[in-house]
């Protein structure tokens, strides 16, 4: 099993080193200080399991693991925090599991057995990718992802895109897009659970196909049954707006 290594202090990081080395099925493949190493180590090596530590400057590891879900196989997390054991309620170990600093071999171990079983079980990854959101849903409640980007797989390579780059999120089938001035990025999850991971007060869901940029609203046309079409910057089809979401959006722009 090749493990990443992410910890911001390198005597957390060779700790966890030296225990790993003396499980016989496990290699550290690699190390990072920081969330972003810990995504460029990622797109250049195979990584089975990822030993993530929360509390790091920039990108916290839970933003790492928002990111982390743009990778076309989402990797096995073992969270690394100091917190208490009451502050961690948000985890599902059953689909996640995490360690408490200071780290003690045998907790390390049954982690890393539970791992070993959710491999050999074959763990759906949407399974971990719903554990994440959860996380996420509950951390993004009591703090503001700091962050603010989303970070899409293409042609070999990670593309963070900002939150205030997104002028569009559309659905596609199964998946969906996110459209930007620089052009139209496919994302591989639906569009509901995109607009779990990109979360601003300027994105609006129109319709249940489409989420807006209001900030990049150029024009508003009236449409068949009091409802309306928008002409977003840098996009050509218009984007409707549902019947059911017409009031808001009114409101929302001071319409006379």
């Amino acid at each position: 099993m090749n493990i990443l290594i992410v910890d911001d202090e390198k005597p957390a990081r060779d700790e966890l080193r030296y225990l790993l080395e003396q499980e016989r099925d496990m290699t550290v493949a690699a190390e990072a200080e920081n969330g972003l190493e810990a995504l460029k180590a990622l797109e250049t090596r195979e990584i089975d399991l990822v030993l993530l530590d929360i509390q790091m400057p920039g990108m916290t590891g839970l933003e790492t693991a928002r990111q982390m879900m743009a990778l076309p196989v989402f990797p096995q997390i073992i969270f690394v925090t100091a917190w208490d054991q009451f502050a961690l309620e948000a985890f599902d170990v059953n689909a996640l599991d995490y360690l408490l600093k200071p780290l003690e071999p045998e907790r390390l171990s049954r982690a890393l057995n539970r791992v070993r079983n959710r491999l050999l079980k074959g763990a759906e990854q949407e399974d971990l990718e719903a554990a994440v959101i959860r996380i996420l849903d509950r951390t993004d409640r009591e703090k503001t992802n700091t962050f603010r980007k989303i970070t899409v797989y293409r042609d070999g390579r990670f593309v963070p895109i900002g939150f205030e780059e997104i002028v569009l999120l559309t659905a596609d089938e199964k998946h969906s897009r996110i459209h930007t001035l620089r052009g139209v990025f496919p994302y591989r999850k639906n569009l509901t659970e995109l607009e779990k991971l990109v979360r601003d007060p300027a994105l609006f869901k129109c319709h249940r196909s489409y989420t807006i940029n209001l900030n990049y609203i150029e024009a508003v046309e009236p449409w068949f049954n009091n409802s309306y079409r928008i002409r977003m910057k840098g996009v050509e089809e218009p984007v409707p707006v549902s019947r059911s979401r017409t009031a808001d959006f009114r409101e929302i722009l001071h319409m006379d």
